[in-house]
């Protein structure tokens, strides 16, 4: 994998761990897209970390568990698994995230 798709997903899964909404940002294409799991879509970064701020509960974690990328470093794809602690429940979900990894 390249160092800089590499550097992207590590940026991504830390900053969100942390509930770093900046840092996050940070790694965002100003029109992100964000696909979820029911073929819902949020367009832009603004609205995703709107998202985000709004459903990732404060202890939030992740493993993240292979990380691949194609050989010119523009994608990359995460097997992760989430933990969610909500009051009423705690769930740990098998994800899978795709990336788009741009040049800047």
């Amino acid at each position: 994998m390249s160092p800089s798709a590499t550097g992207v997903v590590d940026h991504y899964f830390s900053s969100l761990s942390a509930r770093d909404w900046a840092g996050l940002g940070v790694v965002l294409a100003e029109g992100v897209v964000r696909v979820g799991p029911f073929g819902d879509r949020l367009d832009g970064r603004a609205a995703y970390l709107d998202f985000l701020r709004g459903t990732v509960p404060p202890d939030y974690g992740n493993d993240v568990r292979r990380v691949v990328a194609a050989p010119d470093g523009r994608a990359a794809f995460a097997t992760v698994t989430e933990h969610l602690r909500y009051p009423e429940q705690e769930l740990h979900l098998e994800e899978a995230y795709a990336f788009e990894v741009g040049t800047d």
